[in-house]
């Protein structure tokens, strides 16, 4: 997979491709395809904390 993140103002857009043939062979309709997200800023951030927080207490 490759993934860029751009910051628009106050919103994250984050793109997403697959490449991998693993993933392709099991779903084709995949292959050329640009995922595309957005997220508010500070939501992501929030995300991020709790990745965080549940990855130290583990």
């Amino acid at each position: 997979m490759t993934a860029f993140l751009f910051r628009e103002e106050d919103r994250l857009v984050i793109t997403l491709e697959f490449w991998r043939e693993e993933h392709l062979l099991n779903h084709p309709e995949d292959a050329g395809t640009v995922f595309v997200v957005e997220i508010p800023a500070e939501e992501f951030v929030g995300i991020l904390d709790r990745i965080a927080a549940a990855l130290d207490a583990g």
